[in-house]
């Protein structure tokens, strides 16, 4: 067993690199390795007992879970078993998403080209747009469908991108997915366009991606307005009759980075539209969401203020300047429409099950894994994935979209989803 002293300096590192959800698993991953990094102490430690786990989770600390895990004959829990427990997949340890040091070093090249090229807020929005626009690739199986009955009152105009598996092959679920760019970048078609037919393939789902208007000249709430017109869109029936689908077949919602923030807010305000209409919230239509390192605090996470000037896809201050394009009002950044982390346990009560992905050099971890907890603590299924090494949008775009990690990530997704999937498909069929 650990002595007092080596506890007590593992929880005083902890607590010298913030209190955040994100520090307790870098924690525990790092404490043994050299100690000139980030100031832990030297050793080796690959099992932990009850005391130092408290010391270093703190409030995180659940008796419950401690008591399942397995230990040792020293009552003690394995420094693999801690981490899975905090959302590293198996993956990470069977090899699968490849080696540590090779995900580094694409990290480590990605920022040494990122120096010297212009930030995000640097750049003029609209003229930025158009020169990423350029880079997309289009996907021949794409449609592009136009509606004009969207919204509760069925006169919204709206634009999807849409996939479809093999026609041959029956609809396992409608999937609604909302890009992401920062509120301010992104299209609906070309941005994603190989990752979601491959995703409608795989999986057997039509994947919908709506359009919808972008900050800095249309703020909050002009982005979550059109995502949840799409979202009424869907629950009145509409994308099952176009595709030629059955009643029963699921719907499901998700969000990528910014679109990960409109997922959880579109939930939010369609629970409270359907308690408005004299329906419970259990009754939602929304049977699985997946949240892909999505931003749930527009204020700023811990992890957020610690990932300063790095420059990794984004840097605090490029996170700060898409917080103020989307809503410069700051009191409006206080409410579960804008961060969602703000809402209560009650308002997020019968959300549906869901799956969460983040990557730990994403300075977005610590809204996932609060999140996560949060989803979690208001009694609704979740699992979390937390990809090491893996910087914002590990699996999906970026430096680590084809890497062997990011296959991982993607693969991880796609099985979390099948899961759910086959669970409804053996439900439905005892009715």
């Amino acid at each position: 067993l650990l002595h007092f002293g080596e506890a007590r300096r593992l929880a005083t590192a902890m607590n010298a690199m913030g209190s955040a959800a994100s520090t307790m698993t870098e924690v525990i991953d790092r404490y043994g390795s050299n100690g000139e990094h980030k100031g832990l102490p030297d050793g080796t430690m690959e099992w932990f007992d009850e005391y130092t786990c408290r010391r270093v989770l703190g409030g995180h600390f659940n008796v419950d879970a401690w008591r399942l895990l397995p230990k040792d004959e020293a009552a003690r829990v394995s420094k693999r078993t801690l981490l899975q427990h905090l959302g590293w997949p198996s993956e990470v340890f069977d090899g699968t998403s490849g080696t540590r040091e090779d995900a580094r070093a694409v990290n480590d090249a990605a920022e040494a080209t990122a120096q010297g090229t212009p930030h995000f807020y640097d750049l003029n929005p609209s003229q930025a747009r158009e020169a990423r626009r350029a880079s997309y690739v289009h996907s021949k199986s794409r449609y592009v469908i136009s509606v004009e009955n969207g919204g509760d009152t069925q006169d919204v105009s709206l634009t999807f991108a849409a996939w479809r598996p093999n026609k041959k092959t029956p609809a396992r679920g409608i999937y609604l997915l909302f890009h992401g760019g920062g509120w301010v970048f992104g299209d609906a078609a070309g941005l994603n366009d190989e990752r979601l037919e491959e995703m409608a393939n795989a999986l057997k789902v039509i994947v919908l991606v709506p359009e919808y208007r972008k900050a800095p000249e249309h703020p909050y709430p002009a982005a979550l307005d059109d995502c949840e017109a799409a979202a009424a869109w869907c629950e009145k029936g509409h994308a099952h009759s176009l595709f030629g689908v059955i009643s029963s077949t699921p719907l499901l919602i998700g969000g990528e980075s910014a679109g990960g923030n409109l997922c959880a807010a579109v939930l939010l305000r369609r629970g409270r539209n359907f308690k408005s209409n004299g329906k419970p919230s259990i009754h939602t239509p929304w049977a699985f969401a997946n949240l892909v390192y999505g931003i749930y605090d527009v204020n700023g996470t811990p992890s957020v203020e610690r990932f300063g000037d790095r420059r990794l896809v984004e840097t605090t201050k490029e996170l700060q300047y898409f917080a103020d394009c989307y809503c410069p009002d700051l009191q409006k950044r206080q409410t579960p429409e804008v961060s969602p982390l703000c809402a209560s346990r009650e308002e997020m009560k019968n959300f549906p099950e869901a799956a969460f992905t983040v990557g730990t050099e994403d300075a977005l971890i610590d809204d996932t894994v609060l999140m996560f907890e949060k989803w979690k603590d208001a009694g609704n299924n979740a699992t979390l994935d937390v990809w090491p090494e893996g910087p914002h949008g590990v699996g999906h775009f970026g430096v680590h979209a084809m890497t062997q990690l990011g296959r991982a990530c993607r693969n991880k997704v796609h099985e979390r989803i099948d899961a759910f999937l086959e669970k409804y498909g053996r439900y439905m069929r005892k009715l």
